[in-house]
């Protein structure tokens, strides 16, 4: 089913957990509206992790993804051991936006990264500029003592990012140098662009089998192997690409710390927490409209 957009807005935004066939309706949109897709994923912008992100597409010697004939932009942008942050999500997104405009073409917003998505749409708040002495601290703490230290001050953030250290250490960093939390820094604003935002909706018990499917599917078809090329490429286990839903447990299982079976069920599990925790999110969200998908 084809949307009603309205021809006087400049973007549109499809968002929705995993596994909702996002990336399957923006293609939709594009054909339709002369469009083209820019990522809103904030695994995706990772080089050489295909399988476990779930790739769609074609990557192009350009640098673009091409999926059924519709262009995507900002995937495969940075290494495995970069960072990438939502002010430089912003920043490219804006880009991006105004280099498809400029074709005569309009923008498809598509993912699941509820805050890259908020931060586009209304702008970024003012953040404290990281603090070298206060970073150097944080990074020697452990991956459960960073969730420990936040849980008490930003339970919210402690909660969404539990299994994103990266995310975790700046969430603390934020609140130890601002006294706010990320919540209080990201209050909705005026727009930044006229859209249209939907999100797919799927009924919990529909949406969890896919996503079963989908975290076995990525197993068999090479997860675990994509995962020891990146290893054998140099880059660390604990590398930032690598903490994405799934990549843990792969290094675990290659690790001799996990079964073959305990991964596919952990990576399942976790995968469902977070589809909860992107449901919750975009629920929470204004200006948006929910498309009912099977």
């Amino acid at each position: 089913m084809l949307l009603n957009v309205n021809k006087n807005i400049k973007i549109i935004v499809v968002s929705g957990p995993t596994a909702s066939g996002k990336t399957k309706k923006a293609v939709e949109i594009c054909k339709e509206r002369n469009g083209e897709i820019i990522s809103c994923d904030s695994r995706q912008v990772y080089k050489y992790l295909n399988i476990g992100l779930n790739k769609e597409g074609t990557l192009l010697r350009s640098g673009f993804r091409e999926i059924n004939g519709v262009l995507q932009h900002l995937t495969d942008i940075i290494n495995p051991d970069q960072t990438y942050s939502v002010a430089n999500f912003v920043e490219d997104a804006d880009l991006k936006i105004t280099e498809i405009l400029r074709k005569g073409k309009i923008p498809v917003i598509a993912g699941g990264t509820g805050l890259y998505i908020k931060s586009l749409l209304y702008g970024l708040d003012k953040m404290p500029k990281t603090n070298r002495d206060l970073r150097d601290e944080l990074k020697t703490k452990s991956h459960i003592e960073l969730y420990d230290r936040l849980l008490k001050l930003d339970p919210e953030s402690a909660e969404k990012n539990k299994n994103n250290p990266q995310r975790l250490l700046r969430a603390l960093e934020v609140n130890i140098l601002s006294g706010k939390t990320l919540q209080e820094h990201f209050k909705i604003k005026n727009p930044r662009y006229k859209f249209n935002h939907y999100s797919i909706f799927i009924e919990k018990n529909i949406l969890y089998n896919k996503i079963d499917e989908r975290c076995m599917c990525m197993i068999k078809n090479g997860m675990i192997e994509e995962t020891q090329k990146i290893l054998d490429m140099g880059f660390n286990e604990s590398c930032f690409a690598l903490s994405a839903i799934g990549y843990g447990h792969v290094v675990q299982y290659l690790d001799g710390k996990m079964s073959r079976e305990d991964l596919i069920l952990e990576f399942s599990k976790d995968t469902r927490h977070y589809a909860k925790q992107q449901i919750t999110w975009f629920r929470s969200q204004p200006d948006i409209e929910f498309i009912n998908e099977k």
